[in-house]
């Protein structure tokens, strides 16, 4: 059985870079650019700031800082996270990985806990429904009752697969199809056990 590892889109970790550097730029034009924004008073016969100046120039660093904390914290967040790109979704011979008990932490689901696995929309959203993924274990006991981008409802776990480089229906496709090879493999044929 071949693995399949699924990670989220690269599109987040864009927007996300594209937002910090128009920040970082605002950040510059504020305090030291002053292209487009107008530059703090200044009296016409020294040069020196006016006390209305001197005010402008306080306000404009306070928002230039506040521009630089923001806007350098996305840029750091974006390359970091596309530097340290981690799967969401595992399928291995022994069963499914899940990125949900935690931003590092994944919840182990073996085969043999798992009845089905189907793809959907969670509807209690408003109007656009996220897509999920969606796995229907044995018991939810013995996992994690708080996760990340998933939640439980009954036995069935749906995990947020807005994000993903791959649909939730093709990831679902490829773990029936795992699963199924695993029942083959692991679970004894009942008709060989029927008396004749």
């Amino acid at each position: 059985m071949r693995e399949l590892r699924v990670y989220r889109s690269g599109l987040r970790n864009i927007l996300t870079f594209l937002a910090g550097a128009l920040l970082l730029i605002a950040a510059w034009e504020v305090t030291v650019g002053h292209v487009v924004s107008s530059a703090p008073e200044t009296d016409e016969e020294t040069g020196a700031l006016t006390s209305r100046g001197q005010s402008q120039q306080r306000t404009d660093w306070m928002f230039g800082t506040v521009f630089l904390v923001f806007g350098g914290g996305a840029v750091v967040l974006s390359v970091s996270a596309a530097a340290l790109r981690r799967p969401v979704v595992e399928l291995t011979p022994e069963g499914m990985r899940l990125r949900v008990a935690g931003p590092q932490r994944f919840i182990e689901l073996p085969w043999s806990d798992i009845s089905w696995v189907h793809s959907g929309t969670d509807g209690d959203h408003e109007r656009i429904p996220p897509r999920v993924l969606l796995v229907h274990v044995a018991s939810a006991e013995p996992y994690p009752a708080s996760l990340w981008g998933a939640s439980w409802d009954g036995n069935t776990l749906m995990i947020d697969a807005d994000s993903w480089s791959l649909p939730p229906e093709d990831v679902s496709a490829y773990a029936l199809v795992s699963l199924e090879a695993w029942q083959r493999h692991h679970r004894p044929d009942v008709s060989a056990e029927e008396p004749a």
